[in-house]
Protein backbone atom coordinates (compact mmCIF):
# COMPACT_ATOMS: atom_id res chain seq x y z
CA UNK A 1 0.00 0.00 0.00
CA UNK A 2 1.70 3.51 -1.16
CA UNK A 3 0.79 6.16 1.54
CA UNK A 4 -1.19 9.19 0.25
CA UNK A 5 -1.73 11.38 3.09
CA UNK A 6 0.58 10.37 6.16
CA UNK A 7 4.07 11.26 5.43
CA UNK A 8 7.17 9.12 5.99
CA UNK A 9 8.23 10.85 9.63
CA UNK A 10 8.63 10.29 13.29
CA UNK A 11 5.69 9.29 15.27
CA UNK A 12 7.11 8.68 18.51
CA UNK A 13 5.47 11.91 20.09
CA UNK A 14 2.27 9.36 20.07
CA UNK A 15 4.11 6.14 20.94
CA UNK A 16 2.50 3.88 23.79
CA UNK A 17 4.12 4.97 26.32
CA UNK A 18 5.61 8.33 25.30
CA UNK A 19 2.39 10.31 26.42
CA UNK A 20 -0.11 8.02 25.39
CA UNK A 21 -0.97 5.70 27.86
CA UNK A 22 -0.13 2.07 27.52
CA UNK A 23 -0.91 -1.36 29.85
CA UNK A 24 0.19 -4.90 29.00
CA UNK A 25 -2.83 -7.41 26.83
CA UNK A 26 -3.37 -4.22 24.95
CA UNK A 27 -1.89 -4.06 21.13
CA UNK A 28 -1.04 -0.83 19.61
CA UNK A 29 -1.77 0.05 16.36
CA UNK A 30 0.78 1.58 13.84
CA UNK A 31 0.52 5.58 13.77
CA UNK A 32 1.62 6.10 10.30
CA UNK A 33 -0.95 3.73 9.13
CA UNK A 34 -4.15 4.92 11.54
CA UNK A 35 -3.50 8.38 10.02
CA UNK A 36 -3.50 7.35 6.40
CA UNK A 37 -6.42 5.13 6.93
CA UNK A 38 -8.42 7.86 8.48
CA UNK A 39 -7.33 10.65 5.81
CA UNK A 40 -8.73 8.29 3.08
CA UNK A 41 -11.73 7.57 4.91
CA UNK A 42 -12.49 11.53 5.60
CA UNK A 43 -12.15 11.91 2.41
CA UNK A 44 -14.22 9.36 1.06
CA UNK A 45 -16.86 11.51 2.80
CA UNK A 46 -15.97 14.78 0.92
CA UNK A 47 -15.92 16.76 4.67
CA UNK A 48 -13.66 18.93 6.05
CA UNK A 49 -14.23 18.00 9.46
CA UNK A 50 -16.11 14.71 10.53
CA UNK A 51 -17.05 12.40 13.69
CA UNK A 52 -14.69 9.63 14.18
CA UNK A 53 -15.93 6.23 16.19
CA UNK A 54 -13.74 3.92 17.02
CA UNK A 55 -16.15 0.71 18.56
CA UNK A 56 -13.79 -1.87 19.11
CA UNK A 57 -11.24 0.76 20.82
CA UNK A 58 -9.49 -1.33 23.44
CA UNK A 59 -7.44 1.12 24.88
CA UNK A 60 -8.18 3.79 22.82
CA UNK A 61 -5.08 4.14 21.04
CA UNK A 62 -6.32 4.82 17.48
CA UNK A 63 -8.69 7.62 17.85
CA UNK A 64 -6.23 9.19 20.46
CA UNK A 65 -3.55 9.04 17.50
CA UNK A 66 -5.92 10.77 15.42
CA UNK A 67 -6.90 13.10 17.80
CA UNK A 68 -3.49 14.34 18.71
CA UNK A 69 -2.34 14.88 15.69
CA UNK A 70 -5.23 15.92 13.63
CA UNK A 71 -7.30 17.78 15.70
CA UNK A 72 -8.80 20.26 13.09
CA UNK A 73 -10.19 17.45 11.13
CA UNK A 74 -12.48 16.41 13.96
CA UNK A 75 -15.71 17.53 15.43
CA UNK A 76 -16.32 14.27 17.94
CA UNK A 77 -14.54 11.49 18.98
CA UNK A 78 -16.35 8.32 20.29
CA UNK A 79 -14.52 5.40 21.54
CA UNK A 80 -17.00 2.25 22.58
CA UNK A 81 -15.87 -1.05 23.46
CA UNK A 82 -17.06 -4.13 26.20
CA UNK A 83 -14.02 -4.35 27.91
CA UNK A 84 -14.20 -2.63 31.22
CA UNK A 85 -10.39 -2.22 32.06
CA UNK A 86 -9.41 -1.58 28.42
CA UNK A 87 -12.35 1.82 28.51
CA UNK A 88 -10.51 3.20 31.39
CA UNK A 89 -7.38 3.36 29.73
CA UNK A 90 -9.15 4.68 26.60
CA UNK A 91 -10.99 7.31 28.79
CA UNK A 92 -7.40 8.13 29.97
CA UNK A 93 -6.11 8.42 26.34
CA UNK A 94 -8.51 10.66 24.90
CA UNK A 95 -8.79 12.87 27.92
CA UNK A 96 -5.57 14.03 25.88
CA UNK A 97 -7.41 14.96 22.96
CA UNK A 98 -8.05 18.52 25.08
CA UNK A 99 -5.75 21.36 25.49
CA UNK A 100 -5.95 21.25 29.37
CA UNK A 101 -5.63 17.01 29.53
CA UNK A 102 -2.36 17.64 27.47
CA UNK A 103 -1.06 20.36 29.55
CA UNK A 104 -1.98 18.03 32.97
CA UNK A 105 -0.23 15.29 31.41
CA UNK A 106 2.75 16.56 30.53
CA UNK A 107 2.90 18.31 34.33
CA UNK A 108 2.19 14.94 35.17
CA UNK A 109 5.40 13.65 33.65
CA UNK A 110 7.46 16.77 34.66
CA UNK A 111 6.54 15.97 37.88
CA UNK A 112 7.67 11.93 38.11
CA UNK A 113 10.89 13.79 35.80
CA UNK A 114 10.17 11.37 32.93
CA UNK A 115 12.72 11.23 30.36
CA UNK A 116 12.98 14.81 29.10
CA UNK A 117 12.13 12.88 25.40
CA UNK A 118 8.63 12.08 26.17
CA UNK A 119 8.39 16.17 27.96
CA UNK A 120 9.51 17.34 24.41
CA UNK A 121 6.74 15.00 22.28
CA UNK A 122 4.24 16.62 24.65
CA UNK A 123 5.32 19.86 23.85
CA UNK A 124 4.92 19.13 20.44
CA UNK A 125 1.52 17.46 20.13
CA UNK A 126 0.44 20.95 22.59
CA UNK A 127 1.93 23.25 19.35
CA UNK A 128 -0.36 21.45 16.74
CA UNK A 129 -2.98 23.81 15.57
CA UNK A 130 -6.51 23.38 16.23
CA UNK A 131 -6.10 22.19 19.70
CA UNK A 132 -8.97 22.98 22.24
CA UNK A 133 -11.28 22.18 24.59
CA UNK A 134 -13.72 21.97 22.61
CA UNK A 135 -13.62 18.60 20.64
CA UNK A 136 -16.52 16.38 22.23
CA UNK A 137 -15.19 12.88 23.42
CA UNK A 138 -17.05 10.51 24.42
CA UNK A 139 -15.68 6.56 26.01
CA UNK A 140 -18.78 4.18 26.59
CA UNK A 141 -19.66 0.87 27.01
CA UNK A 142 -21.08 -0.93 23.99
CA UNK A 143 -20.99 -4.35 21.59
CA UNK A 144 -20.47 -3.19 17.71
CA UNK A 145 -22.32 -6.47 17.23
CA UNK A 146 -25.50 -6.09 18.77
CA UNK A 147 -27.84 -3.34 17.30
CA UNK A 148 -29.95 -2.84 21.09
CA UNK A 149 -26.42 -2.21 22.66
CA UNK A 150 -26.04 0.82 20.30
CA UNK A 151 -29.13 2.31 21.31
CA UNK A 152 -28.21 3.88 23.83
CA UNK A 153 -25.22 5.90 22.39
CA UNK A 154 -25.44 9.16 20.74
CA UNK A 155 -24.35 8.84 17.11
CA UNK A 156 -25.12 12.07 15.49
CA UNK A 157 -22.20 13.45 13.82
CA UNK A 158 -20.51 10.05 13.30
CA UNK A 159 -18.71 10.46 10.05
CA UNK A 160 -15.66 7.41 9.79
CA UNK A 161 -15.69 4.29 11.83
CA UNK A 162 -11.93 3.34 11.90
CA UNK A 163 -11.11 0.07 14.18
CA UNK A 164 -8.85 -2.83 14.40
CA UNK A 165 -10.58 -5.96 14.41
CA UNK A 166 -9.79 -8.92 17.47
CA UNK A 167 -7.73 -11.10 16.09
CA UNK A 168 -6.91 -14.08 18.72
CA UNK A 169 -3.52 -12.98 19.77
CA UNK A 170 -3.68 -10.31 22.70
CA UNK A 171 -7.50 -9.76 22.07
CA UNK A 172 -10.75 -11.37 20.70
CA UNK A 173 -14.10 -11.03 19.96
CA UNK A 174 -16.38 -10.95 22.99
CA UNK A 175 -19.61 -11.75 20.56
CA UNK A 176 -21.05 -15.20 20.35
CA UNK A 177 -22.27 -14.73 16.64
CA UNK A 178 -20.97 -16.35 13.82
CA UNK A 179 -18.70 -14.51 11.40
CA UNK A 180 -18.61 -11.25 13.80
CA UNK A 181 -17.15 -9.47 11.28
CA UNK A 182 -19.79 -9.51 8.84
CA UNK A 183 -22.61 -8.73 11.92
CA UNK A 184 -20.18 -5.69 13.02
CA UNK A 185 -20.95 -4.08 9.64
CA UNK A 186 -24.47 -4.85 9.59
CA UNK A 187 -24.95 -3.34 12.37
CA UNK A 188 -22.91 -0.21 11.91
CA UNK A 189 -25.22 -0.09 8.67
CA UNK A 190 -27.93 0.36 10.50
CA UNK A 191 -27.45 2.63 12.89
CA UNK A 192 -25.33 5.25 10.99
CA UNK A 193 -26.06 7.56 7.94
CA UNK A 194 -25.68 7.17 4.07
CA UNK A 195 -22.37 8.20 3.33
CA UNK A 196 -20.45 7.14 6.28
CA UNK A 197 -17.31 5.07 5.80
CA UNK A 198 -16.75 2.51 8.29
CA UNK A 199 -12.83 0.95 7.70
CA UNK A 200 -11.21 -2.66 9.05
CA UNK A 201 -8.10 -3.67 9.21
CA UNK A 202 -7.35 -6.98 10.55
CA UNK A 203 -4.67 -9.51 10.43
CA UNK A 204 -6.85 -12.41 10.59
CA UNK A 205 -7.81 -12.34 6.90
CA UNK A 206 -10.54 -15.78 7.32
CA UNK A 207 -12.71 -12.37 9.22
CA UNK A 208 -13.19 -10.87 6.12
CA UNK A 209 -14.11 -13.54 4.24
CA UNK A 210 -18.32 -13.42 4.98
CA UNK A 211 -17.89 -9.43 4.33
CA UNK A 212 -19.35 -7.88 1.07
CA UNK A 213 -17.07 -6.50 -1.44
CA UNK A 214 -15.89 -3.65 -0.13
CA UNK A 215 -15.38 -0.10 -1.87
CA UNK A 216 -11.80 -0.14 -1.10
CA UNK A 217 -9.50 -2.97 -0.54
CA UNK A 218 -6.00 -3.41 -0.17
CA UNK A 219 -3.10 -4.99 2.22
CA UNK A 220 -0.27 -3.17 3.93
CA UNK A 221 2.28 -5.34 5.40
CA UNK A 222 0.34 -8.38 7.47
CA UNK A 223 -2.34 -6.28 7.43
CA UNK A 224 -5.82 -6.34 5.57
CA UNK A 225 -7.91 -3.59 5.22
CA UNK A 226 -11.41 -3.20 4.00
CA UNK A 227 -13.32 0.02 3.34
CA UNK A 228 -16.84 0.21 2.49
CA UNK A 229 -18.62 3.91 2.25
CA UNK A 230 -22.23 2.77 3.60
CA UNK A 231 -25.54 2.84 1.28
Amino acid sequence: MKFEHAPDASYEDVGGGVVLHSAPGHPGFPSRLALELFARAQAMTGKDRVGLWDPLCGAGGMVATVALLRPSSLTRVLATDVDHDALQLAERNLALASATGLVARRRELAEREADPRRLASADRLLAIPGRSNGLRVEVAPADVTDAASLAALDLDGIDVVLTDLPYGQQTGWASASEAPARRALETLGGVLPRGAVVVFSTTARDDLRPLPAATRSFRHGHRHIRMFRLG
